[in-house]
């Protein structure tokens, strides 16, 4: 293979995919081809001889590690399912390493990955038992052992890092319970994904050298991103070999929420003290105006790298700066203008806001004036009731250690078992010398399992025996227990795929029309109809087969992330209405940026803390970057609180653009 490819790069971009005998920082400043140097450095890799499996590409998203795949296996003229590399997540590379290891981290194989509503439904049932439901929020518990686990510490380290008042000690006993629930339930949640690896990489030697002699080089996309946890993965199987590059932007780190520390480059210059650093500024997307601006906000956070965004086109389009009355003027201004200017290019506008609720006005005028939209990050899809409910069953299926997914779907549809047929079920475990979900899977199983085909590769015979006389004497739950054997059994079956098991649970349980009694509406009951026809051709267009291709595809599931993307809506031609977190890595050719107001942006709550606030410059220049010609930025002069309008202040930001970009417009 020539190495023609490389001409399509510029130098900056040329010298960070050619160095590959020392660990390179590449500082990749928006829009300037960061995506491009990594799948063109995958195939360079290729092209010198690394075989594609010994690559690890770790990115932030399925979407962006998909798209580098089929690039590089392009560039390389190669088939992309004949690519074998890993390109993938972090979570789904901490879920690939734990399935080979499971039992270094006491896990059998087939774990179930809990998700954000699993992980709350069984700390409830926690605060709960422990009587301190009057003192815990359940959500807030849920977000401080997720912060811990990010951070790196184990219930065990918890109370070394709080001021072990009360409230800390609550929050140590039900973390405590929590992780022994999981390691009982066969289960792990999202953090665990990354804080059981770096345990697995700490404490086991030998599993760390088969991983580091596996992998020859490693990249690391969305750097910037990356938490301590991430980062620590990363450097103890690079530290050896000092064959990595990452690849990042200081200036986009904006999920310090979701515990990225943008400290992290700083770390990797320190623990790699080897490393080259390379700038890529040559900006692809926006207009030069549009980065001047940029450039002059951005420059205002201190202790960064310095860079200098550029580019060629020098089209003199300025920045609109408009000040209106108040926000029904700002909806009426958007209105105008997209009605006027970009009627016929929808698709290629969006207005982008700090927070979720400041789309409601915009939406409400858009119906009025009849201008489509869509507006990007509602309710995800995996997070419906409906879907939940056949993933529970499909969940249960795959894991007979599942009580959260058991306990979900037990009296879902409804079939009288209720409190206290749950408390007479758990008597009837207990005389069973198994968990309760283990005791329901296996009984469920033995009930259509008549010659024990199944149930004898699975039990010992004198389990088997004690859960036929449970079964034999207990014959109010027969009917109970026969229609989860059926579901049980089939998914037992080598040829059976994740559609057919879905399809089978909706007919022998008349899904759909008990969906329809407790809808309140026809609108509703036709969504939660279309999500579940949804789910079943999603599922039809699966590989996966057999109880091994359950589990598969319920950890492909797991590992989604948030699923309403853009190339969800089958018409194009809409506005995009989203906050500026979602729209990080995406462009338009005009964008509107609504609320530019003190308390806004920034964030009221971020006013005081010096971190923070240089947070919020950095989503400022995020919104900033994604225009890549029209760009508006409008503040009203007042806003509605309590229902009374107040005088506001318009972002101290707006005080840092240059002159030269800016037209101002009063409306």
């Amino acid at each position: 293979m020539a190495l023609d490819f490389l001409n399509n790069l510029n130098d900056p971009q040329k010298e960070a995919v050619l160095e590959i005998e020392r660990p390179v920082l590449i500082l990749a400043g928006a829009g300037s081809g960061k995506t491009r140097v990594i799948t063109y450095k995958i195939a360079y890799l290729v092209y010198r001889g690394y075989k594609p499996d010994s690559i690890l590409g770790l990115t932030f998203t399925k979407k962006a590690a998909n798209e580098m795949r089929e690039r590089a296996a392009r560039l390389l003229g190669q088939q992309v399912q004949d690519f074998n590399i890993f390109l993938g997540t972090f979570h789904s590379f901490g879920a690939r390493v734990l399935r080979k290891f499971a039992s270094a981290v006491d896990l059998s194989h087939n774990f179930t990955i809990y998700d954000e509503q699993d992980q709350l439904n069984l700390i409830k049932t926690i605060v709960k038992e422990k009587n301190i439901d009057n003192m815990l929020q359940p959500g807030l518990v849920a977000s401080l052992i997720k912060k811990a686990k990010l951070a790196g510490i184990s219930y065990q380290e918890y109370l070394n890092h709080t001021a072990q008042d009360r409230f800390d000690e609550a929050i140590y006993e039900v973390y405590k319970e929590y992780s022994r629930r999981l390691r009982s339930l066969n289960a792990v949640d999202f953090a665990d994904l990354l804080l059981l690896t770096k345990r697995l990489l700490e404490q086991n030697p030998s599993i760390r050298e088969h991983l580091v002699n596996k992998y020859s080089y490693i990249l690391v996309d969305e750097y910037q991103d990356t938490n301590p946890l991430q980062y620590s993965i990363v450097y103890m199987l690079s530290k050896d070999r000092q064959k990595i590059s990452v690849v990042g932007d200081e200036d986009q780190s904006i999920y310090s929420w979701r515990g990225a520390t943008v400290e992290n480059i700083k770390r990797f210059q320190r623990d790699f003290p080897q490393h080259r650093l390379i700038k890529l500024e040559q900006n692809y997307r926006s207009t030069q105006i549009i980065l001047d601006a940029a450039n002059k906000v951005i420059s205002k956070n201190p202790n960064r790298i310095p860079k200098n965004l550029w580019s060629a086109n020098k089209e003199a389009i300025p920045i609109k700066l408009v000040a209106v009355e108040d926000v029904h003027k700002q909806a009426q201004f958007i209105v105008k203008e997209i009605s006027s200017k970009f009627r016929n290019n929808l698709g290629n506008v969006a207005v982008l806001y700090r927070m979720n609720h400041e789309s409601r006005l915009i939406e409400e005028y858009f119906l009025k004036f009849g201008i489509p939209y869509r507006l990007v990050g509602g309710v995800r899809f995996y997070e419906r009731m409906e879907i939940k409910d056949m993933l529970a069953y499909l969940k249960f299926m795959a894991n007979p250690s599942d009580e959260v997914s058991l306990l979900r779907i037990i009296n879902v549809p409804t079939r009288g078992i209720g409190p206290k047929a749950i408390e007479k079920l758990r008597e009837l475990a207990t005389h069973s010398q198994l968990s309760f979900a283990e005791f329901i899977y296996y009984v469920s199983l033995l009930s259509i399992d008549k010659d024990k085909k199944v149930i004898s590769k699975l039990l010992g015979e004198e389990v088997i025996k004690r859960l036929q006389d449970i079964y034999d004497n207990n014959a109010k739950f027969k009917k109970f227990w026969q229609s989860f054997g059926g579901m049980i059994m089939l998914s037992h079956s080598n040829n059976v795929t994740p559609s057919e098991i879905i399809q089978y649970v909706l007919s022998s349980l008349n899904y759909d029309k008990w969906l329809d009694k407790i809808s309140s509406d026809e609108e509703e009951r036709e969504s939660r109809r279309q999500n579940i026809y949804e789910l079943v051709s999603l599922t039809k267009s699966k590989p996966y087969k057999g109880h091994t291709g359950l589990v598969a595809f319920l950890e492909e599931i797991a590992l989604l992330e948030d699923t309403s993307s853009l190339e969800d809506a089958s018409d194009t031609n809409k506005v995009s209405l989203m906050t500026i977190h979602s729209a990080k890595g995406l462009e338009f050719e005009t964008v509107f940026i609504i609320d530019a107001l003190e308390g806004v942006l920034p964030h009221q709550r971020s006013i005081e803390s010096p971190q923070q606030l240089q947070e919020e410059r950095r989503l400022f220049y995020v919104a900033i970057t994604r225009a890549k010609r029209y760009l508006y930025i409008i503040y009203p002069q007042r806003f509605m609180y309590m229902g009374t309008f107040l005088e506001a202040d318009p972002s101290r930001f707006l005080n840092d653009m240059p002159s030269h970009a800016v037209e101002y417009e009063i409306v």
